[in-house]
C-alpha cells in the first residue's frame, strides 16, 4: 500500500480517536459536543465550501461526467438495497436504517481526506460531490422513514424545506454562483473564510469520534456487519466502474469513489429519532461503520491513487 496515502490518513483517524477520548475523559464537558457540532455544521464547514467553490476553477469538461457518475451511484444503490429487501428477516423501522447505512456518507471524513491527499483541487471536487449526493441521500432516506412510518404529509414539507435550507447545499450553490458570475472574492473575504472553514476539520472529526459508542462494535451483528460491506466495499466499487465509464480524469474519480467509500454520518440517528426508525440499530451501524473504515478506506483510496 502507498504509504503516503498511509500518512495522509492516518492523521484523520487519530484526531477521530482523540475526540472519542476527550468524550470518555469528560474533556471539557459533555455539554461542549453538541455546540462543537453546531459550530462545526452551521458556520466552519460552509465557510469552508463557500470560499473553496467559489474561489476554484471549474470545469465543466470534468464535472458534468462527475456528477452524473455520482447520481448514477446514489441510485443504483438505493435500488439494490430495495431488491435485497425480501433477504433481510428484519422489522420496517430496521430496514429504514439499514437503507440509511447503505447510503449516508460523512462529510467530516470526506473533506479532510480529499484536502490531506489532494490539497485545494481535492476540497473543491468534494464540495461537488457534497453538492450532489447530500440532497439526493436525504430526499431517499427521507422518503423511506415516512413511507415505513406512514408519517403525515406536512413532515415532507418539513423536511424538504430543511434539504434546501442545509447550511452546506447553501455554501456550495452560492459558491458555485459567486464563480460562474465571474465576481469572485475579495482577497480580504476570501482569507478570512479560509482561516474560519480550516477549523472545521479537527473540530468536525473530534466531535464525531465523541459521538462514538466502542461498545456497538463489540455487538454488531450479521446485518451490521452486511451494511458495512455494503457502504464500504460494494458502493465504492459501483462508483469506480461508473467513474471508468463516465471517462473521469484521475482526481475526479478519486475523488468520486472516495466519497462513495466514506462512513455513515451521526446523522442518520438524528433523522432516524426523528421519523420513527430504529434509532439504536442506526446508531451501532454508524459506529461500526466508522471504525471499520479505518481499514477499509486507506485500502480503498490506496488502489484507487495507484
Amino acid at each position: 500500500m502507498n504509504i503516503s496515502i498511509l500518512g495522509s490518513l492516518l492523521p484523520i483517524f487519530v484526531v477521530i480517536l482523540t475526540g472519542y477520548l476527550f468524550r470518555r475523559f469528560r474533556f471539557p464537558g459533555d455539554a461542549f459536543w453538541p455546540y462543537a457540532e453546531r459550530i462545526t455544521y452551521f458556520v466552519l464547514f460552509p465557510a469552508l465550501l463557500f470560499q473553496k467553490t467559489a474561489s476554484a476553477t471549474l470545469d465543466i469538461h470534468t464535472l458534468g461526467p462527475m456528477v452524473l457518475a455520482l447520481l448514477a451511484t446514489v441510485l443504483f444503490m438505493a435500488s439494490l438495497l430495495f431488491l435485497i429487501r425480501p433477504w433481510l428477516s428484519m422489522s420496517a423501522s430496521s430496514f429504514t436504517s439499514f437503507f440509511q447505512g447503505g447510503l449516508r456518507i460523512n462529510t467530516y471524513v470526506g473533506l479532510s481526506a480529499a484536502f490531506a491527499i489532494f490539497g485545494d483541487t481535492g476540497i473543491t471536487l468534494a464540495a461537488v460531490a457534497i453538492g450532489v449526493m447530500i440532497p439526493l441521500i436525504n430526499v431517499l432516506c427521507v422518503a423511506i422513514l415516512v413511507g415505513s412510518s406512514q408519517a403525515e404529509s406536512k413532515n415532507w414539507s418539513s423536511l424538504i424545506s430543511g434539504i434546501v435550507q442545509n447550511p452546506l447545499i447553501i455554501a456550495c450553490a452560492a459558491g458555485i454562483a459567486i464563480n460562474i458570475s465571474g465576481v469572485g472574492l475579495h482577497t480580504g473575504i476570501s482569507e478570512t473564510l479560509l482561516i474560519i472553514g480550516r477549523a472545521s476539520l479537527p473540530l468536525g472529526l473530534m466531535a464525531l469520534g465523541a459521538a462514538l459508542d466502542i461498545n456497538a462494535a463489540r455487538n454488531s451483528g450479521r446485518l451490521i456487519i452486511l451494511n458495512c460491506a455494503i457502504k464500504l466495499i460494494i458502493m465504492p466499487l459501483c462508483m469506480f466502474t461508473a467513474a471508468q465509464l463516465m471517462g473521469l480524469d484521475p482526481v475526479a474519480s478519486a475523488i468520486a469513489v472516495l466519497f462513495a467509500a466514506l462512513p455513515g454520518s451521526p446523522n442518520a440517528y438524528i433523522l432516524a429519532r426523528q421519523l420513527g426508525g430504529d434509532s439504536l440499530f442506526m446508531a451501532n451501524i454508524v459506529t461500526v461503520q466508522v471504525i471499520s473504515s479505518m481499514i477499509t478506506l486507506p485500502v480503498v483510496v490506496a488502489l484507487i491513487t495507484l
